[in-house]
């Protein structure tokens, strides 16, 4: 078994770099050329986070929600770059693919989800109608020093590394944080065993990233929800982008924090709605 774990992530997905097929959690996909909304979770979560917002997809529109790469029943990949956004983006159009996407698509992510859809959309943006981003992580270029917002940045960068030093305090923090009813409509599945999935995810998709200048160049209509208590959040980013990007708009709520609640949720549905309405000429 492991000589064939090997095989697959050595030569198959490393060398041919041919995308990992996603668990699918949930999925209707019997409209052809129909709009499919497509769910990306975020860090140390399930696609069964978004089981509650199933019943919002219009009764004319497909959907599909995944575990993304190392998370829930999806593979546990050995491979560090395969966790990024970008490469997750490519397991993810595989994935739709190989089930039946053949419509435009209506990109719905929370946290690390975010930049999963961000990378998405650039990289397949023909296909793509409207992006909802909920809590994205955006931090700017680490290289770019001077200015005041990277002091954020860095500051959580640094937290996030000083973290996964500590992976048996990360775990049981998780678990609390879900035991304690904190986590919202998250499925929080952090253990010993797929810690390293959590801490490659972390190191190629949220430390490294790049997501901030495909966002501000972005000219697929994009929709921003993100809580003013968000301790992972830099808002001063996300103002920034939205005033470079007339396709960009934000929605802040005033007492949201990183987790989905109900309040964060009638917002999301007013976009998913939002993102099927014919345009007015």
């Amino acid at each position: 078994m492991a000589a064939k774990r090997k095989f697959r992530d050595q030569i198959l997905h490393k060398m041919l770099h041919v995308p990992y097929r996603l668990r699918v959690r949930y999925k209707r996909l019997r409209r052809p050329f129909a709009v499919t909304y497509v769910f990306v979770h975020g860090l140390a979560d399930t696609g069964e986070l978004w089981q509650p917002f199933i019943e919002n997809v219009p009764a004319n529109c497909n959907y599909i929600v995944v575990d993304l790469l190392g998370h829930g029943d999806s593979y546990l990949a050995q491979t560090r770059r395969m966790y990024s956004a970008r490469e997750q983006a490519r397991h993810l159009l595989a994935t739709c693919l190989t089930n039946g996407l053949s419509g435009p698509v209506v990109l719905v992510g929370h946290s690390f989800g975010s930049l999963v859809a961000i990378e998405f959309a650039s990289m397949y943006k023909g296909i793509v109608k409207r992006c909802i981003l909920v809590a994205p992580p955006i931090y700017r270029d680490s290289s770019q020093t001077g200015a005041a917002r990277l002091r954020q940045d860095n500051l959580l960068r640094e937290i996030y590394r000083q973290a996964l030093k500590t992976p048996k305090a990360v775990v049981a923090g998780y678990d609390l944080y879900s035991k304690l009813g904190l986590a919202g409509f998250s499925e929080t599945q952090l253990t010993q065993d797929n810690f390293s999935a959590f801490r490659d995810t972390l190191l190629a998709g949220i430390i490294s990233q790049n997501a901030s200048r495909k966002l501000a160049e972005t000219r697929i209509d994009t929709d921003i929800i993100y809580g003013k208590l968000d301790p992972f959040i830099v808002e001063k980013n996300l103002k920034h982008i939205a005033e470079k990007n007339q396709r960009v708009t934000l929605y802040s709520l005033t007492t949201a924090t990183h987790a989905i609640r109900q309040r964060t949720r009638k917002v999301i549905v007013r976009c998913m709605k939002k993102a099927v309405k014919p345009e007015s000429k």
